[in-house]
């Protein structure tokens, strides 16, 4: 089976596009000439993607002051590009539910991926690590999930059936039947869009960051925020068998077990707040 996957992941047709305004804004800012006229071309492209962006800005999350925005202008710079990029790859790859359907129950998906996001960007200030990054990969660190079920929901169905009569994690589970798993899957995946290599090495081993090798910490974080994530409940299918962070991996890699594990794990419950206040601006709910 798994030659049978890796054969399909080859095939560009059949694996999802990457939202294209969201392609756009992060080439476009990898340059160094480039304006807030030139982000808010792009933008506009998508007159439901500009509201979208202005109930983020004037959200409590990224607007605690609370003065209204009313321009795309002031907008962008209200959020920072830093923030602007993440944010428009957070509201656009809802599109992605396309490509399964409701037995992949996209929304608890998109809500683990949404808080994993905002506490990845927590610990990414906390720890000095790029802020954006971590929110984009806490997003995108299970994009293998969906995609597996796109290309095999049969298949996909019987992992998860696999996980719940044995109590398996999904990736353990993913293995048996696919003989690959989600990580390995969305490291393809993140490599078909052309994303940083930072992304790529996060979304492989965020399970198993003690392997990566360039970004090991950057790594340890995103998994952290998961491990953090699924204690709010938001978790997919099986992944969550309680948590004991002084032992995990990822913990002592990117705390170096010298903090307390109750300072950074408190305020996970208000990253579910916002995250889902975010997912419901990204359904179009709110």
């Amino acid at each position: 089976m798994r030659e049978k996957v890796l054969s399909r992941l080859c095939n560009v047709k059949d694996l999802p596009s990457f939202p294209e305004i969201a392609a756009e804004l992060m080439s476009i800012v990898s340059r160094e000439d480039f304006s807030v006229g030139d982000l808010k071309k792009i933008i506009e492209k998508d007159p439901g993607l500009v509201t979208k962006i202005l109930k983020v800005a004037n959200s409590f999350a990224f607007n605690p002051v609370g003065k209204e925005i009313t321009s795309i202008e002031r907008a962008i710079i209200q959020l920072g590009v830093n923030n602007l990029v993440p944010i428009v790859v957070g509201l656009s790859v809802i599109q992605l539910n396309k490509y399964v359907d409701e037995r992949f129950n996209a929304e608890l998906f998109w809500k683990h991926s949404y808080t994993c996001a905002h506490v990845a960007k927590r610990l990414a200030a906390r720890f000095k690590l790029p802020e954006g990054e971590a929110f984009t990969a806490g997003l995108l660190h299970d994009i293998g999930k969906l995609v597996l079920f796109s290309l095999y929901p049969v298949e996909y169905m019987k992992a998860l059936e696999l996980s719940k009569e044995r109590n398996l994690f999904s990736f353990e589970a993913e293995r048996e039947v696919f003989g690959i798993d989600h990580c390995e899957v969305g490291e393809y995946v993140i490599d078909h869009w052309g994303l940083p290599k930072l992304l790529r090495e996060v979304v492989r081993y965020h399970h198993s960051p003690n392997e990566a090798t360039n970004h090991k910490k950057f790594t340890a974080l995103v998994g952290v925020a998961d491990l953090f994530s699924r204690v709010t409940g938001l978790y997919y299918n099986r992944d969550f068998k309680g948590v004991d962070l002084l032992n995990e991996p990822a913990w002592k890699i990117l705390t170096g077990e010298e903090e307390d594990p109750e300072s950074l794990l408190l305020p996970v419950y208000t990253d579910a707040e916002d995250a889902i206040a975010f997912a419901e601006i990204a359904w179009g709910r709110i």
